[in-house]
């Protein structure tokens, strides 16, 4: 039997767009990615003479959530992971993720736009500078 091995870049602080497209794959691919859009709900909390069909319900959402929560988690860097593992819902993991991190991101297009608008050929003396210059913004910026 062969395994699928997919890789994505971890979540680093500066490259949320990339993350999410890359983390979204990987859930999919896992089938897990309902748990973070809300498609997969958690089932009903049993009563206490709940049927083995309820139990078997309830274990495998239980295993799908742990799945998609820990692969979440996985895909960050090391400090950024222990600022988001108390949150123990998925799908809550997700949204706080994106308010954290997308408004930062949309905030740094400005700002890399204005970065990169403001290297001149004329200042640089040549093509070769010029190109150089903009190269070295592109990696400050984890482009």
């Amino acid at each position: 039997m062969s395994s699928t091995t997919i890789t994505i870049t971890k979540f680093n602080g500066t490259n949320y767009a990339q993350w999410a497209t890359g983390t979204a794959l990987l859930l999919k691919h896992k089938q897990v990615y309902g748990m973070i859009k809300g498609y997969d709900h958690k089932p009903e909390e049993p009563a206490a003479n709940m049927t083995a069909t309820e139990k078997a319900t309830l274990k495998d959402w239980m295993n799908r959530h742990g799945v998609a929560r820990s692969t979440i988690l996985l895909s960050m860097e090391p400090r950024i992971q222990a600022e988001f593992t108390v949150v123990d819902d998925a799908k809550m993991l997700w949204e706080k993720l994106a308010s954290a991190y997308r408004s930062k991101l949309k905030l740094n297009i400005f700002k890399i736009r204005e970065d990169l608008w403001s290297i001149k050929l004329q200042d640089c003396g040549d093509v070769d500078n010029y190109a150089s210059r903009i190269d070295r913004k592109v990696k400050d910026y984890n482009l």
